[in-house]
Formats: C-alpha cells, sequence, structure tokens
C-alpha cells in the first residue's frame, strides 16, 4: 500500500517532525511505499501527486487538517490525523492514534468513509465556526507578533479578551426559521461534536448526520461567558432554558455592531476572505465529500 505524509514542522514545537519520520519508518519497515513532504501551513501538493495512494496522512494540529482537507477532497484520498497540536480535535473525533504502530494498523484495517464538510460564506471547516469571545481570543493571538507555543500562546490573548470582552449582539437562522433575535452572547456551529478544552457545546453533532448543529450561549459579560461555557464542560446546556439549541442544513448569523470577528476550527479566517469581518454568516453543509480514513474498531 502507498501513504503520503505531509509533516507540518511548526506543529508541536518540533514534536511533527519526530512523528512524521517515525511513521515512515515504521511505514517502511511494515513494507508499505510512503512519500514524505514537510510542508507550511499552505500544501503545495495537488491532488495529482496523491494518484495511487491509499491514504493521506497529516502531521500536525487542527490548522494542518484544516488546510490539508482540499487535497483529500480533490483526490479522493482519505486523511488520517497524526495528531502534533495543541487539541488534536479531529482525531479525537475519530480516535485516531498517532503512534507509527496505530497508523500502519489504520492503513492495513482501516475503512474509509465520507464525511460532511462546511462552509462558511463558501469558506470550508471541518469543526466548528463561532462568533464570540473564543473567537475575539484567536484573532488577537493570531495578530500577537510573538508568542509562546502550545496552549501558553492563548494566556494573553485571554486575559486581553477577559477586560475588553467580544459579545456582539446576534441572531440565528436555522433553515430559514430563528432561533435568536438580537441578543447577546456567543454562538457555534458545529459539524462535529467535539470542541477546545472539552467543551464541547455541540455533543449531538456528528460529521455523518448530513446537518449542521448550533447553540447559542445568552452572556453580557465575560463572567457570563464563562459561566456558559462551564455548563457546556458539565453537559448541562440541555437542561438550560435560556441556551438554544438548533440544527440543520443551513445556519444564518447576522452580527450587529462594527468589526464582526469569527473563527473556523480554532482560526481566524484569512484577511479579505468572505468570512473575514462578514456582518453575516451562512453556515453550509457539504454532504459526504471528505474522505476520512476510520482506524479499525471506530464506527
Amino acid at each position: 500500500m502507498r501513504a503520503v505524509i505531509l509533516v507540518n514542522p511548526n506543529a508541536g514545537t518540533g514534536r511533527a517532525v519526530r512523528i512524521g519520520g517515525a511513521i515512515d519508518h515504521a511505514l517502511r519497515s511494515a513494507g508499505h511505499e510512503r512519500t514524505l513532504r514537510t510542508i507550511s501551513l499552505d500544501p503545495t501538493l495537488g491532488a495529482g501527486d496523491l494518484a495511487g495512494a491509499d491514504a493521506l496522512i497529516v502531521v500536525g494540529g487542527d490548522g494542518t487538517v484544516h488546510h490539508a482537507a482540499q487535497l483529500a477532497i480533490d483526490s479522493g484520498v482519505p486523511l488520517y490525523h497524526a495528531a502534533s497540536g495543541n487539541e488534536n480535535l479531529f482525531a479525537r473525533e475519530f480516535a485516531m492514534r498517532p503512534d507509527p504502530e496505530s497508523v500502519v494498523n489504520a492503513l492495513e484495517q482501516g475503512r474509509g468513509r465520507l464525511a460532511d464538510l462546511a462552509r462558511c460564506n463558501g469558506v470550508s471547516f471541518l469543526l466548528m465556526c463561532s462568533v464570540g469571545p473564543d473567537a475575539s481570543v484567536i484573532r488577537r493571538m493570531t495578530r500577537a507578533r510573538r508568542r509562546p507555543t502550545g496552549h501558553l500562546a492563548y494566556t494573553l490573548p485571554v486575559i486581553a479578551e477577559a477586560f475588553r470582552p467580544y459579545i456582539p449582539r446576534l441572531s440565528v437562522h436555522v433553515d430559514g426559521e430563528p432561533l435568536v433575535e438580537a441578543r447577546r452572547g456567543l454562538v457555534v456551529v458545529a459539524n462535529c461534536r467535539q470542541y477546545a478544552m472539552r467543551v464541547d457545546p455541540c455533543q449531538s453533532a456528528s460529521m455523518f448526520d448530513n446537518r449542521l448543529d448550533v447553540v447559542f450561549l445568552p452572556c453580557a459579560t465575560s463572567l457570563g461567558a464563562v459561566r456558559r461555557l462551564i455548563q457546556c464542560r458539565a453537559r448541562a446546556q440541555a437542561r438550560s432554558g435560556a441556551i438554544a439549541v438548533g440544527a440543520g442544513e443551513s445556519i444564518r448569523i447576522q452580527i450587529e455592531g462594527a468589526d464582526p470577528i469569527c473563527q473556523l476550527d480554532g482560526e481566524a479566517p484569512r484577511r479579505n476572505s468572505p468570512a473575514d469581518g462578514a456582518p453575516a454568516l451562512t453556515c453550509e453543509v457539504s454532504q459526504g465529500v471528505l474522505p476520512v480514513l476510520v482506524p479499525p474498531g471506530q464506527v
């Protein structure tokens, strides 16, 4: 069998390079063909470079998977996430492990499935889109000229956000029906149940159900936002009458006020993209377009 290994050297403070090298060695020892490429967050490979491959093994964090997903879609080669980032939500969803033995096992005994992809104003995302203080933290972190790596990178942006939180007034419609009208808070649109620090606000979200889940967490202060996130962490959002929950094929978010902010898969949208600074976001599901290499024993 043949695998293409894409390694993001910026992920995991060098850990991705070591993991990628170990996977390459393990596949060679098991008698498989492999192509090892070190890439930036902008993959230089095209779909033609994956011709005849049985798996696209992405070594990095969720951001690396986010940017490599289109390559898997264009080539039809199933994607496997050998995680080396901070949260590794995609790998967590499918119980994908980065150790060489697990990767070899997945290549030999795993199976390909077609998962849903989502788009926000035409910009693709795998896991989630959100508007609120979490998105503002991501933008603060992205704009910092120098920052530590790992979870420490979030420390100063979180502190700054606590003092000056971004909590806009939002209106949310699901398949054209109103869910929330002009209320301040945080909204998460999810194609996957996983979220940072296992907060997981959309527990029913699935990448195979042909729909997007949405949760609106009402709050007016940074402490209020933390309280709502704690409710989600405790799996109590379904019991809170204040929290609005919905699901559908299309979610529209209207953002009031200047300088709208959103995040996609834990990253700020690229400058001047259709999702960057847009006062209205339309999130839609693309059903069964992303090939995924699911490890043996997983659904």
